[in-house]
């Protein structure tokens, strides 16, 4: 269903190995638009308006989450 808000998590542009939970809207299946806004001095690898794909993602600390991944 579209318009379904889901939280992915983005890298950080200038802090390797650093991510940032944010909203992203459903377009149709895996595929969704990465909402806004960017904290301040933060650049995120898929700025706000960007379509990403969502993929499963073991973390470091062992725990599955869900990245923003390009299309």
């Amino acid at each position: 269903m579209a318009d379904t808000i889901v939280t992915l998590l983005v890298p950080l542009v200038n802090e390797p190995g650093e991510w940032r939970p944010v909203k992203a809207m459903r377009q149709r299946e895996d595929i969704y638009v990465i909402l806004g806004p960017v904290g301040p001095d933060e650049e995120w690898k898929f700025p706000p308006g960007t379509m990403v794909r969502r993929k499963a993602k073991i973390m470091s600390n062992g725990k599955e989450e869900m990245i923003a991944t390009p299309l």
